[in-house]
């Protein structure tokens, strides 16, 4: 008889107060708070995520007016599966990291080239703080969180994460990952010495060493491709693509110039947009879910980001607009802050974009699945097996499937390069 799968814990926030002091105030007073989940558990694979509203005083006078703060709490997520495969200990002070150290430190690189405070790179949610335990005894436990300000009652959105970005939603945030990929470079250049303090902070969470489910994936993938009657014809191209190690190894070094800080999860539900009122234009973008960020070649995640977020008509339409639109900004930034840009002329830019594209491949099917899964609001992915039964076989995922392919190898992408190791 098979033992049943272990219940997921509940996971609750305590002792607010504590951690709100450390942002805030020694005398704040917490009056109460109220807390509920944020979005639905296949929503978010690596944490459970809570909306949160605290009343607070940020002074112990009596005459201390009442305050209302609106946030957003990261905790553990409610699995064991879900927390090795994530490894919580290492990915929550790793995000933690970011929003306290490193997105900081590209603010200041940026003021000290004459960019105005008003101006510089403002591409996250602000942040209230992190606790890994409340225990003395404990470097780790339920009572780890990251705390955020929730954007959503600003009116921040996500996008339709089965269809993919428009143009207008796309440009605004390809716009934005092209600064976030200069000034790691920028950086880099400047000053070297803390930007491997940087790369060390970015390393690659340890996946468990058993990958045989994740090979099932790619091996369904495959299939659906050798049998699909538009996408056949390519089979042969993909099969090559798939087996490459780059389907399951983030840990290999990048070449350079092409290596930055990347965000390596940017997709349609980690990123948040904000739309003027008056012209319902988009006004504003941030960036969330920083669990895994990599050092790694920007362009992978370019490549990631145009094929696996992008809707249909801009897929079919504004893809190499979205691409120049990528590589201007870039390269401005890079000129802004006096980096050399002749390393990233636009023919070695599009060479480059051969070889880190068809090293991509393998990522972009694999999490096009999950995008197009149909996620029951209770529904628990506590094995590989649900990750695998993700999104199998439905058409809105066999369509993607589809564009993507005819995409890749539209742009020669799916040629594999000389000299890679695969």
């Amino acid at each position: 008889m098979m033992d049943k799968a272990p219940e997921p814990r509940e996971i609750v926030l305590r002792d607010l107060e504590s951690l709100l002091r450390k942002k805030l105030s020694d005398e704040l007073k917490l009056v109460s708070f109220t807390s509920e989940s944020l979005l639905p558990s296949g929503e978010n694979y690596g944490s459970s995520i809570f909306k949160v509203r605290a009343t607070v005083k940020i002074s112990v006078r009596d005459e201390a007016k009442e305050e209302v703060l609106e946030l957003v709490a990261k905790m553990l997520p409610p699995t064991d599966f879900q927390r090795m495969i994530f490894d919580s200990p290492y990915t929550f002070r790793k995000e933690a990291f970011l929003y306290e150290e490193l997105i900081p430190s590209y603010q200041r690189l940026e003021r000290e080239f004459g960019i105005k405070s008003d101006e510089v790179f403002d591409i996250v949610p602000p942040f209230y703080g992190a606790r890994y335990s409340l225990k003395s005894e404990e470097d780790f436990d339920e009572d780890a969180v990251i705390l955020m300000q929730n954007l959503k009652v600003l009116g921040y959105y996500t996008g339709e994460r089965r269809e993919g970005l428009d143009f207008e939603h796309a440009k605004t945030a390809i716009t934005s990952l092209a600064r976030f990929h200069a000034l790691g470079m920028a950086m880099k250049c400047h000053k070297p010495e803390y930007f491997e303090v940087l790369k060390f902070r970015s390393k690659c969470l340890a996946y468990p060493s058993d990958t045989s489910g994740f090979e099932d994936i790619t091996n369904t993938i495959q299939r659906l491709i050798s049998e699909d009657p538009e996408l056949s014809v390519f089979s042969g191209a993909t099969k090559g693509a798939m087996s490459q190690k780059s389907a399951m190894d983030w840990t290999a070094l990048p070449t350079e110039p092409w290596s930055t800080i990347i965000h390596s999860d940017f997709w349609v539900n980690n990123i948040m947009f904000h739309k003027d009122p008056k012209s319902n234009r988009v006004d504003d973008v941030k960036f969330v879910d920083f669990q895994n960020y990599l050092f790694l070649s920007p362009l992978r995640e370019l490549t990631f980001f145009l094929i696996a977020s992008t809707n249909a008509d801009v897929m079919k339409n504004q893809f190499d607009e979205l691409l120049d639109i990528y590589y201007e900004k870039f390269i401005e930034v890079l000129k802004r802050i006096k980096c050399d840009t002749e390393p990233f002329a636009r023919d070695k830019f599009d060479e480059r974009m051969k070889i880190d594209a068809y090293e991509e491949f393998p990522h972009c099917p694999f999490m096009l699945k999950m995008m197009c899964a149909d996620i029951k609001a209770d529904e628990k992915f506590d094995s590989v097996e649900k990750f695998k039964d993700a999104g199998s076989g439905n058409e809105r995922f066999m369509s993607r499937l589809r564009r993507s392919v005819k995409k890749f190898n539209e742009k020669g992408w799916l040629v594999k390069p000389k000299h890679h190791d695969s």
